[in-house]
């Protein structure tokens, strides 16, 4: 993924991956509002938009393993189990990883 954007805008934390140069190839964005605990949303670059659809993840470097819901990965056009490389420089993995550990506040990053 070597398109990466975050934005809190109207308390709605949104992390944006993309395969391509703006919003191109394969698009997943994460989303949750801030003003309760509310389960996470991903949508893609159709704007399919699931509810709570990841299971686990974890980010190790620039590595990030996601496992989706089998339903909302269907739902979502992809596979289950999301191995994917964020292309970018350290700081900008690191605030992938920040963002994705406050969006996904549902599901606690595995170990």
């Amino acid at each position: 993924m070597s398109y990466t954007h975050y934005e809190h805008v109207d308390d709605v934390m949104s992390l944006t991956l993309a395969e391509g140069p703006g919003e191109s190839g394969t698009v997943l964005r994460f989303m949750r509002g801030t003003w309760e605990a509310e389960p996470h949303e991903v949508s893609n670059g159709d704007r399919a938009c699931v509810e709570s659809a990841v299971r686990g993840w974890r980010m190790t470097g620039e590595r990030l393993e996601i496992e989706l819901h089998d339903v909302p990965a269907a739902q979502l056009g992809v596979g289950p189990d999301l191995d994917l490389t964020v292309d970018a420089a350290p700081p900008r993995v690191s605030r992938v990883h920040r963002a994705l550990a406050d969006i996904l506040l549902d599901v606690p990053e595995r170990r």
